[in-house]
């Protein structure tokens, strides 16, 4: 296989600010003044409300009004830093410099008072950080293959899987967006993975310098409690800048922590039955047994998680049982997510070997 172009960065940061009914009011007022203005939803029952602008989409700028359970009324403004600095190219990732992150604030908060928000970027909490991989092939193959492998991979605990919904303006194809698309979430952040050169044409965002070439884009997308374990501890009184380059610095460490933890072995994905032989040449019948039935169970169930739990109930394995098998796996360097034998691609390398 082709060795990647990896390219690591930011791709989206939300900032968050409370605002009272007479600023909603002025900003909603304004906001609809401009093309690209939705009322997403208005949900008597749930006691919910949501607005959206996307008159600024194009320069990297997306607003959300919304108010949840009759609390006070929220302004989420999400940045495309890129964008906003001007690089036409929606696959470009952001790495934070004080120079260009002054430049940032500077046209953001022109767009921001052109609306009527009551408030600077600096003045606003950072509420999500995206800490984005993107990895550039010639051959799409690969991308579908890894993207396949991820979906194979481990649910995290206190993660729930997510797709796209018909309807939700979050993608114009949710069953196409679903295809090419892996996403796990939980209440601090999410592991998303996906198609962007699929995503972008779906869009009609495709750009030139992508012609030729295959994105697989890998995400952690951290909300304030997620990024807390990345800086070791309460971040209320660390501004927004320091977040975001400190976020931006330790991309390969994020990254490698959910490969890690999702894909469980750091091993080559082989074809199926060239596994099940390397897996054959262990002495120990027991183990062998184990592995094999394993290398069967991953390859029929829905991912690794559903794998893990019939190889428990069949062989009444302790979770340290199981870890050992895996330990075995590991030194054996082969990934018990397989390729299938028709697959072109004879064997792929572990997704976290590509970061340091």
């Amino acid at each position: 296989m082709e060795k990647p172009q990896i390219v690591l960065g930011i791709d989206t940061f939300s900032f968050y600010f409370p605002l009272s009914y007479h600023q909603k009011e002025q900003v909603i007022t304004r906001l609809k003044s401009y093309k690209g203005f939705y009322q997403e939803n208005d949900d008597y029952w749930a006691e919910s409300c949501e607005y959206r602008s996307e008159a600024f989409a194009d320069q990297g700028i997306k607003i959300r009004v919304f108010q949840k359970k009759r609390s006070v009324w929220g302004l989420m403004v999400t940045i495309h830093p890129m964008l906003l600095l001007g690089n036409p190219d929606r696959s470009a990732l952001y790495n934070p410099k004080r120079k260009t992150y002054r430049e940032l604030e500077r046209r953001a908060n022109g767009i921001l008072e052109q609306v009527g928000i009551p408030c600077s970027l600096d003045g606003m909490k950072l509420y999500r950080v995206d800490v984005t991989m993107n990895m550039i092939f010639q051959d799409p193959a690969p991308v579908n293959a890894y993207l396949r492998i991820l979906k194979k991979g481990q649910l995290l605990p206190h993660y729930q899987l997510e797709f796209f919904n018909k309807g939700s303006m979050k993608a114009k194809d949710a069953k196409e967006a679903n295809q090419n698309s892996y996403k796990q979430s939980c209440r601090s952040g999410a592991f998303f993975a996906y198609n962007k050169t699929a995503q972008l044409r779906m869009t009609n965002h495709f750009p030139h310098m992508l012609i030729g070439k295959s994105v697989l884009r890998i995400e952690a997308q951290l909300r304030r409690k997620g990024m807390k374990k990345w800086l070791g501890g309460d971040i209320k009184e660390l501004d927004n800048w320091y977040i975001i380059q400190q976020m931006g610095n330790k991309a390969p460490k994020i990254l490698k922590w959910y490969l890690k933890r999702t894909l469980l072995v750091h091993g080559k994905h082989l074809h199926y039955q060239e596994a099940v032989e390397k897996v054959a040449a262990i002495k120990r019948e027991e183990m062998q047994k184990r592995m094999i039935y394993l290398l069967r169970k991953t390859s029929d169930c829905r991912d690794l998680s559903a794998a893990v739990k019939a190889l428990q109930e069949t062989y009444s394995l302790s979770s340290g049982q199981c870890r050992r098998i895996f330990n075995k796996f590991e030194k054996l360097g082969v990934s018990p997510i397989t390729l299938p034998n028709t697959d072109s691609l004879s064997r792929l390398p572990d997704l976290s070997s590509f970061l340091k």
